[in-house]
């Protein structure tokens, strides 16, 4: 019985020890690396004092790499006091995936409001969706926009600022779209890029890989201080986030050590269980304050973080 229980936790140990991950199934199994992790140390105490010693040795191991990954998301950063948003230096960063624009368009905009966000990222953005982002006054409070909807299906994206969006851009060939625009922060300027690539199904799994090395060729390629915001559909534990991330970005809840933010599947029978959404900086960008939020009509939470650009 140990051993039946123990295999599935093993299996996920060695599929995040991977260096790759787009081979069916390790974009699915590496995604349980926290929960696989909580499983592991009350099964390693029932080995040891079972005297199973092979089955110890491997939980031993197992749970050793766990720690080794999940610790650094409980490790606060240097400084723990929140930035101010309205220092002109920092900006208020908030993404929300509203699920083919289902998502309630006024607990969005509230949100905006109270939680004083200065740059707005929506994947899954349909007209009608906009629409109602308007109706509830988002144009009041983040009065530029860069926005590319889709009538149907998930692939339309859009950003909105407090201040004038610069330099328009589109990640091209992805399968959603990916706007991105130059924000001010300060005397600043932050390239912002709604993420949103194609979610690693079975039977997209190259697809997504594709999109997820594009994206990394496309922001490394580019000396300009950048955030990046939005869906990533993968977690800190795949091998092509961390590519992403690589030596110059930094996942914002990750440094901000208060444990992963766990975004979907949210209003579901379940609760929440995968860190999907994320907002990425340069490294020298310190973050704090990074939180999610609900939003009702849709299957992920909203992500918040305040970044500290200059």
């Amino acid at each position: 019985m140990l051993w039946i229980i123990a295999i599935p936790l093993l299996v996920v140990a060695l599929a995040r020890a991977l260096p790759f991950d787009n081979v069916v199934p390790l974009p699915h199994l590496v995604a349980f690396t926290p929960w696989a992790t909580l499983l592991t140390l009350p099964l390693l105490i029932v080995a040891l004092f079972s005297r199973r010693w092979v089955l110890t040795l491997l939980l031993a191991t197992s749970m050793a790499g766990y720690v080794y990954w999940m610790a650094p998301f409980f490790v606060p950063p240097d400084t723990s006091t929140a930035a101010d948003p309205a220092d002109p230096g920092t900006l208020r960063v908030m993404t929300i995936n509203a699920l083919y624009g289902r998502a309630d368009a006024e607990t969005v905009v509230g949100l905006v409001e109270s939680q004083h966000v200065e740059v707005l990222a929506v994947q899954e953005l349909t007209p009608d969706f906009e629409q109602a982002l308007t109706d509830a006054g988002l144009d009041d409070l983040l009065a530029h926009s860069f926005t590319v909807p889709a009538d149907d299906g998930p692939g339309g994206s859009g950003l909105w600022a407090s201040t004038p969006l610069t330099d328009e851009d589109q990640l091209r060939g992805t399968s959603f779209a990916m706007p991105s625009a130059l924000v001010s922060a300060g005397s600043t300027e932050v390239r912002v890029t709604v993420v949103h690539p194609h979610p690693p199904m079975p039977t997209e799994i190259t697809t997504w890989r594709t999109e997820l090395v594009e994206l990394t060729k496309h922001a490394h390629g580019d000396d300009t201080p950048q955030i990046l915001a939005g869906d990533f559909n993968a977690t800190h534990d795949h091998a092509g986030f961390r590519d992403l991330l690589g030596s110059r970005f930094a996942d914002a809840t990750r440094e901000w050590g208060a444990g992963p933010a766990v975004t979907w599947p949210e209003g579901r029978q379940v609760p929440a269980l995968f860190a999907l959404d994320h907002v990425v900086v340069e490294k020298d960008m310190p973050v704090s304050d990074v939180v999610s939020m609900q939003v009702p009509g849709t299957d992920h939470r909203a992500l918040m973080a305040t970044v500290v650009v200059e």
